[in-house]
């Protein structure tokens, strides 16, 4: 560091060159003072940004943040169970398995003896439990069995599926497969389970071959749900990257509220998603956080709104943007508007009624617009000049005001892309319970199990019979006539 001593010399050196090297050195001042302002206020930014004001997950949240407000319409219904609600008790079975009698045998009143004496009545108490878990063996024996008449020895098939001299069943597979695909054990913790529920040790490479197997079974249902989602007319797209052998891959989802189709790819844009193969057919409206590859297809957008209100806060809180809130407002107050005319069996708005909020959204962006004029760089230099974040949003509001008011011309399209991001939810959880993909097959082996297990499970089919059906030979299929 420079003493006093030697920028008062420095100091002096300039001035004593004449006027216009104070001048110039001035105005560097002024520009290094500038940059490091620009460059402070970005690292404080930073700091202040969690679950409300952007696209951070809540579980980044320090405690002492504020809770971030619900983006959704608040119900108006009361807290609680509503009004004809059925409820879910335990019900009494009519014909329990078990019947223990307890008798009375004398009076609790005088003692007198009451084994000879018929009963009046009793009461009913049902308990519910599971019977002593115990492994069962099956052992199937062909005959063999020599022809009287040429000779020849003929032996009896077994059945199929039965390939080895001592294996594991298809429910012990399930079970496996259940806990390591579906509640995201990692392998240790699933060999465990195995130990303490049925005493039986199953090692860790016989579960991961009992993915590979079960992951070569799923290749007609992954297709099926490939072709059934690009035929769909609302489509939900996001992505999100996953450690593979220690490198980024990125895990992309196409989903609908019946499908859902994953894959771990190298890429994120459009090489990823050309490769992926829906996006280049589909004919629909994509939902997305608008991500810039996914302009790049010819076909209708619709922004994910929840993404437009964190960057809106921001703006807000942190640069006092005025114009902000008031837009972050209309559009809650255009989604609510949306959800209570679809309450009312309405499939559209009226054209005066899109005009006024169009006009009112294009009313607050000019306004925004002008209080954030786009930054000039010096004359004749070459290369763009880096806008603030508040420019950048506001630029992308006025260009792509189409998509992001998709919601508001047509019903089918959601306020925001939240399904998406619910499908690859779980692969945070996985990442956060198992670390990383140990190498590239595993991320691949996830995708395609993750997409069967959510699909069937949209459609009302529980994990564990799901995992049996396409271990048996009939995984669920959107397209029954689908040529395998």
């Amino acid at each position: 560091m420079i003493n006093l001593t030697e920028r008062r010399k420095h100091a002096s050196d300039i001035y004593d060159q004449g006027r216009e090297s104070v001048i110039n050195y001035i105005i560097e001042l002024e520009l290094k003072i500038e940059m490091l302002d620009e460059r402070l206020k970005k690292l404080e930014s930073g700091l202040h940004m969690d679950s409300h004001n952007s696209s951070l997950p809540p579980s980044g949240d320090v405690m002492n943040h504020h809770f971030p407000k619900n983006i959704k319409e608040k119900s108006r219904r009361p807290t609680g169970g509503q009004k004809g609600h059925s409820g879910s008790t335990l019900k009494r079975s009519s014909a329990p398995d078990t019947i223990i009698v307890h008798q009375v045998h004398k009076c609790t009143e005088c003692g007198s003896s009451l084994k000879k004496v018929e009963p009046t009545g009793c009461d009913i108490r049902q308990v519910i439990d599971i019977p002593p878990i115990q492994l069962t063996v099956t052992e199937h024996q062909t005959e063999k069995k020599v022809c009287p008449n040429c000779g020849i020895t003929t032996q009896a098939l077994f059945p199929e599926g039965i390939t080895r001299p001592v294996q594991y069943g298809i429910n012990i597979k399930s079970i496996g497969l259940y806990l390591m695909n579906y509640q995201l054990l990692t392998s240790r913790r699933t060999k465990e389970a195995f130990e303490d529920l049925f005493r039986v040790s199953i090692s860790e490479g016989s579960l991961f071959n009992w993915v590979d197997e079960f992951t070569k079974g799923l290749e007609p249902a992954t297709e099926s749900i490939k072709a059934h989602i690009i035929e769909q007319p609302v489509v939900h797209f996001d992505e999100t990257g996953i450690k593979c052998n220690n490198h980024l891959k990125w895990l992309h989802v196409a989903g609908t509220t019946d499908a859902t189709y994953l894959v771990a790819h190298p890429k994120r844009g459009i090489i990823a998603m050309d490769d992926i193969g829906i996006l280049p057919l589909f004919k629909g409206t994509a939902i997305h956080d608008m991500w810039a590859s996914y302009f790049r297809y010819d076909i209708n957008h619709g922004i994910c709104n929840a993404h437009i209100i964190w960057e809106l806060t921001f703006a807000c809180e942190e640069y006092g943007q005025k114009w902000a809130e008031q837009l972050k407002e209309l559009l809650l107050k255009m989604n609510i508007v949306v959800k209570r005319s679809q309450e009312r069996g309405k499939t559209a708005l009226n054209n005066r009624t899109l005009r006024r909020y169009e006009q009112l959204f294009d009313k607050i962006v000019s306004k925004g617009l002008r209080n954030n004029p786009r930054v000039t760089g010096p004359p004749n230099v070459r290369g763009r000049v880096k806008q603030s974040k508040v420019r950048n949003l506001l630029d992308r509001l006025r260009d792509y005001r189409k998509s992001v008011l998709a919601f508001l011309h047509d019903f089918r399209v959601p306020f925001t892309n939240n399904l998406a991001e619910r499908d690859l939810r779980m692969t945070k959880v996985k990442q956060k319970i198992s670390g990383c993909f140990r190498s590239d097959s595993g991320g691949d082996r996830y995708a395609v199990i993750r997409s069967y297990l959510s699909t069937t499970r949209k459609n009302g089919i529980i994990a564990f019979d799901a995992i049996s059906n396409a271990l048996n030979g009939f995984p669920f299929k959107f397209n029954p006539n689908y040529a395998e």
